[in-house]
């Protein structure tokens, strides 16, 4: 929860949907209470426009939904300090007064809101189809990353996945797969591009 919602391995960008989008401030070293306070919502204005740009320029982008439908366990305290703009975010109109008399308040963030609504509903079919694979299959017998299948005709970029155990894929292992993924997408892309050639 305390954690950057994206990471960098050279051009891809790596966002991790859920909860890691909540964005907090570090307690204060000086004398007095040190709670950590929500500030905001991944991403405002600057980073929205940065990923809309690195998408239109066909850059690589991967988006980890593991945790996509996870809730965010908040203290009342954490968010009755939470900025006006962050709880307009995270409360529904209905109730709000009452869930802010909990002790703990769990919300959820509007699933990728930050993507056009063509990428998010291939997210979400992509999340049906591994939630019946995961309902299935032993974990122990899946892939510690699933990713989303190719198909001709989609954009080689954003693609999506899930991490079934994220403490096992460490960052290394992350790196080396998102290398593997992107450059597979672009041998799939050039083959498709020659196979049309030829058809010609």
């Amino acid at each position: 929860m305390r954690f950057s919602p994206t990471l960098r391995f050279g051009e891809v960008l790596v966002v991790l949907e859920g909860p890691a989008r909540v964005l907090w401030k570090e307690p204060s070293p000086q004398p007095g209470p040190r709670d950590w306070t929500p500030t905001g919502i991944w991403p405002d204005e600057d980073q929205l426009a940065m990923v809309r740009e690195h998408i239109e320029k066909g850059l690589p982008l991967l988006v980890l939904l593991d945790e996509a439908h996870s809730r965010v366990p908040l203290l009342r305290q954490e968010l009755r300090a939470a900025p006006c703009r962050l709880l307009e975010s995270l409360l529904d109109d209905t109730g709000s007064d009452e869930l802010l008399d909990d002790e703990v308040v769990e919300v959820r963030l509007p699933f990728l809101d930050w993507l056009p609504d063509a990428h998010r509903d291939r997210a979400a079919r992509f999340l049906e189809d591994s939630d019946a694979a995961l309902s299935r299959t032993p974990v122990a017998l899946l892939p510690p990353l699933m990713t989303e299948e190719r198909q001709d005709g989609l954009p080689p970029s954003p693609r999506f996945a899930r991490r079934i155990l994220p403490n096992a894929l460490t960052a290394s292992r992350l790196a080396a797969a998102v290398e593997h993924l992107f450059v597979e997408g672009a041998q799939h892309c050039a083959a498709a591009g020659r196979g049309s050639e030829a058809d010609r």
